[in-house]
């Protein structure tokens, strides 16, 4: 099943674990970006190719970045979702290239991430053509009410090493999110979702951001891997707990 562009929905958002996608950035905007992203990787728009850079937490390094990880466009819906005071903790670039056989499994986000309480919502933003073809964002609406124990992927063609074991999987509910560029999906911490592989002439390109709230701890003891790219920005209203402070981060200024 495809969805086309909709207003963004908080009660689609709270009833289904997402909302989206919607115009979010116009077509100027997102392809500055998208060109952007082109000449962070060194590579020509026209003739993409695989990368080894690391794709996250560019929002920390360029200033371009920061400013697009905190479009009034997401803002905007975070308010609704979250409230008015908000946490930036994290962005990341979902890049596949031409007939990438990579996919990422089906799975919870929360299953990655020790926070507490979990509270997270996130921001998935395609720069250019995301469609069926080339491994478009999936989600299955109303699995966000549970927390389902992950398990090993057992193949190397999958981005991550754990996901959603396959009986917890009703692919008849699955709904592929088609995005135009520019075009925002809205999901929280707990809904499912995951891609295909880019079996396509045509890059996708996208990325995501993740908020929270200022009451929410990040334990950064429990994380794995490199923690550097978590750093908490408050970019609307108060963070009056300050429960954070050893991983703020830095706006950058080029």
């Amino acid at each position: 099943m495809i969805t086309k562009g909709s207003p963004f929905s908080i009660d689609q958002f709270r009833d289904e674990g997402y909302s989206g996608p919607l115009q979010g950035l116009s077509l100027q905007e997102a392809d500055m970006y998208y060109s952007r992203f082109f000449d962070v990787i060194s590579q020509s728009k026209y003739e993409p190719g695989p990368t080894k850079m690391n794709l996250s937490a560019w929002h920390q390094n360029h200033h371009w970045a920061y400013e697009l990880a905190t479009h009034p466009s997401i803002i905007t819906a975070m308010k609704q979702i979250l409230g008015e005071d908000l946490v930036l903790w994290a962005m990341h670039f979902w890049y596949k290239e031409p007939n990438n056989d990579k996919f990422i499994p089906w799975h919870q986000d929360i299953n990655y991430w020790p926070m507490e309480p979990a509270i997270n919502a996130t921001a998935w933003v395609s720069l250019g053509w995301s469609i069926r073809e080339n491994g478009c964002l999936r989600v299955i609406p109303g699995t966000h009410r549970a927390h389902v124990a992950h398990v090993s992927t057992g193949t190397d063609q999958s981005a991550f090493s754990e996901g959603l074991p396959a009986e917890a999987i009703d692919e008849s509910k699955a709904v592929d999110l088609e995005m135009s560029p520019g075009q925002i999906a809205f999901f929280n911490e707990a809904t499912f979702h995951g891609s295909e592989k880019n079996s396509s002439n045509i890059p996708r390109v996208a990325f995501s951001v993740r908020y929270t709230t200022p009451e929410v701890k990040f334990l950064m003891e429990e994380w794995g891997g490199d923690t550097s790219r978590i750093r908490t920005y408050l970019v609307h209203g108060e963070d009056k707990p300050n429960r954070n402070e050893a991983i703020r981060g830095t706006i950058p200024q080029k």
